[in-house]
Order: C-alpha cells, then structure tokens, then sequence
C-alpha cells in the first residue's frame, strides 16, 4: 500500500507499477486462501491459527502457537481483519489503475474478508457491527470503481461491472437512495448520450456494452426492495405511511425501466426483455403476496393512495402483455418459457385487487375494459398482426381478451375510441 499509494508512489515508472501490481495480486491470492478456509474459522484452534496469521500479516509479529495461551475472541480477529482491509481497499482505489481485473481481484479479497468476518462472529453487537463495516467498505470500494474511468480496451460485463454493482447494492447502508441513483443517475441518462451508446458522464461503466449488467442487477433489486420492504409489522399504523411512500417510489422505477425499452427501440434487446418479464413476475408476485394484505389493514385510511399505486401497477402489467405478445409473434424461446409464469402473475393481481375491492365494497370505484394487442414500443399493432397473434397457440389473448382493473378516473386518450367496449 505505501509503495503503490504514498506520496512518492508519482515516481514509479510503469515497470515498477506493473511489478507492483503482480506483487499485489499475488498477496490478494495468497490472502484469499486464507480467509476462504473454514478450517481456520470453525474451531478455537483453528481461530488461533488465523489471529497469529493475521498479527504477522498486521504487525509483522512472528509470535508462535505455543506462545499463546489465551483464545482470540470475535473481536480480536475483526480488529486485525480491519488492518487488511484497509490495506487491501488502499492498493485499489489509493493510487489509479487502469487495469480492472486487478482491481477486481482486491474486491473480491474484501468479500472474502467480510465473509470470513460473518463466519467468526458471535451474537454480540459488536462483533456484528465489525462484519457490517467490512460489507459498508465492499460496498464503498465496489462504487468508487464503478464511477472510475476504465481504458477504452477494457471489457465490461457481468463479471466486472455486474459484480461491482450486485455488491454496491447488497451491502449499501441505504438501498433506496443507491437505486435511486442507479436509475435516475445512471440508466435513465444513457439515452441522453450520442445513439445511445454513452458513456454516462457521472458513471463512465455504464454504455451501450455495460447497459444489461446495470439494467439486470438494477431491477433484480428492485424486487428485492420489495421484499425487504414488508420485513416489518406492517399492521403497525406509525410505519403505514413511510411504506406507502417507498412502495410507490419502487413501482415508479419499475415503470421508468419499462419506458427504458418502450421508448429507445435501440435498448430493447431480447435478453432485457427476458430480464423484464422474469424480475416484472416476482415483482407482482410479491406485490400480490405483500401488498394487497396490507392494503386491506389499512384501507380505510389510504383508500385514495391505494388506488393511485394501482394504477400505477396496471402500466407496469400492460407492457408485461405487451412483451409477452412479443415473444410470440418473434418466436423467441426464452420469452415464450417465461411467458406462463408472467401471465399467471397478472392474472393473479387483477383478481386480488377485484377481491380487495370486494371486501371493501368499493366495486363501482373501478372498472374493466378489453385490452388492445400493442407492440413493446406502445404503438397498437394493426388489425392482421392483432388477428394473427390470436389464432397463436394460447392465442396472445393478454392483449385481445383479457380484462383489466382500472382507476374510474384514469381515462387515456389511446383508450377513448374504444370507451363502447368498457364495462362499469
């Protein structure tokens, strides 16, 4: 660290900083060994081993087993862990690299740190707090590289950029605010750069290229906000409100990926479509699972907002129809597998919410109306597609003969020539 970082660290050559580098990534091995074996961490002599490592690795202390008689605690070692972390986070991010798979290879040495930290803890508070710090600094190191400029050269995939991300998000000390940088900041902008093909100016990993591992890892846990949301006495009426609040906000980026394709022909590549019908259905699964009991706890006093998250729910559920039609008329395989578990989920949430509405006795508040066949873009699809997709084996009739719940006070104009076919 202070040969690659410290103020003299401007005098080294490039031989000297590719010398560095192999030297490092030959530590982040050998130390990678050592925190991923569980015999190291499951027994009192096993832990003795790894504090006596740990101190020489630190301290340079050469001290042998036969000269310690007391037994580590948790503690101990998560404080000598946070010397190597430290270091291993310096090497990385103190000096720049344009080599990414070296600074991949220190992530992955703080993640293995972090989960050797989870594997030697106690219960105690403060042993948990230790290993939460070291998922806070993965966390940290995975987003400053993510916002660091890469060599034109350079590859960016899931493997990389995907995994950088994934854990950005599983150990951010606050999911909602780093998606909602993922998606305003970053996503939402690629379409402002020339065709398309970015990079974004504040995340230069995010192109054209990068574009399905930020979009898959971004939605996925989208999903998992979700489920996280509902990890709490949701009968408590104190934490109605701030539920409401990030529930909508989860459905408004939901719909503001879907616009991503809808709207930028150039994004709606096969497997983000697959990525959308695939995280789309858990994501109304668990919204049916979750939300609607919810709903009905506090109905009474959020009738209004309860209604307004609906509607925004049914424009997520009308592009799922329309990717599914989609898959169809292109044949694709892998939309067409997805396809059933999509539909069941859509048409699970519009007889929960017609359910809902029934115990509340607030059937006159919605209505139905047939669905027109629309192509993923939104533009209707002409009368011999329209024809076409419904002679199809299970007839893409999503979009033909299924009914949706709508908002009584939603009117659309693409839906006003149709108002003969609604049905209070």
């Amino acid at each position: 660290a202070e040969l690659r970082c410290s103020q003299n660290s401007t005098d080294n050559d490039n031989e000297t900083e590719q010398q560095l580098v192999a030297t490092a990534r030959c530590l982040f091995s050998c130390t990678r060994t050592l925190f991923e074996s569980e015999i190291l961490t499951r027994s009192p002599s096993g832990k003795l081993y790894l504090a006596l490592i740990l101190k020489q690795l630190g301290r340079g202390d050469r001290s042998g087993y036969q000269d310690s008689i007391r037994r580590p605690s948790s503690a101990h070692i998560n404080n000598l862990l946070v010397y190597v972390a430290d270091n291993v986070s310096e090497i990385i991010t103190g000096a720049y690299t344009g080599d990414l798979e070296f600074a991949m290879d220190g992530v992955l040495t703080i993640q293995s740190i972090f989960e050797c930290s989870k594997r030697i803890s106690d219960d105690s508070s403060g042993a948990k707090a230790a290993t939460t710090s070291f998922g806070k600094k993965l966390s940290d190191v995975s987003h400053k590289l993510l916002k660091e400029h890469w060599p034109e050269e350079t590859k960016m995939n899931k493997s990389n950029v995907g995994k950088l991300l994934t854990l950005f998000l599983e150990h951010s000390t606050d999911r909602m605010s780093s998606l909602t940088s993922l998606v305003n900041d970053v996503l939402l902008e690629l379409p402002h750069t020339e065709k398309c093909k970015g990079p974004v100016e504040n995340y230069p990993t995010c192109s054209s290229s990068s574009f399905g591992s930020y979009y898959t890892v971004v939605i996925s846990y989208l999903w998992k906000q979700l489920v996280k949301l509902f990890d709490c006495d949701t009968k408590n009426p104190a934490v109605a409100k701030k539920m409401f609040e990030t529930l909508a906000e989860l459905i408004d980026f939901l719909q503001s990926l879907f616009d991503l394709t809808r709207e930028n022909e150039c994004l709606a590549k096969k497997a983000i479509l697959l990525q959308q019908l695939k995280f789309g259905s858990k994501f109304i699964e668990t919204f049916v699972a979750k939300a609607i009991p919810f709903f009905q706890v506090h109905f009474d006093q959020h009738q209004d907002t309860i209604f307004e998250l609906i509607r925004r729910m049914q424009k997520n559920c009308r592009q799922m129809y329309a990717i599914i039609a989609h898959g169809k008329r292109e044949k694709d395989a892998n939309l067409a597998k997805e396809g059933p578990r999509a539909k069941k989920s859509l048409e699970l949430f519009i007889h929960k919410v017609k359910s809902l509405l029934k115990k509340n006795r607030c059937m006159t508040a919605m209505w139905t109306k047939t669905l027109t066949a629309k192509d993923i873009d939104g533009s209707a699809l002409s009368d011999e597609e329209g024809t076409t997709q419904s002679d199809d084996s299970d007839a893409g009739s999503e979009e033909e003969e299924e009914e949706e719940v709508k908002v009584k006070d939603e009117e659309e104009e693409e839906d006003d020539s149709e108002s003969d076919d609604e049905e209070d």
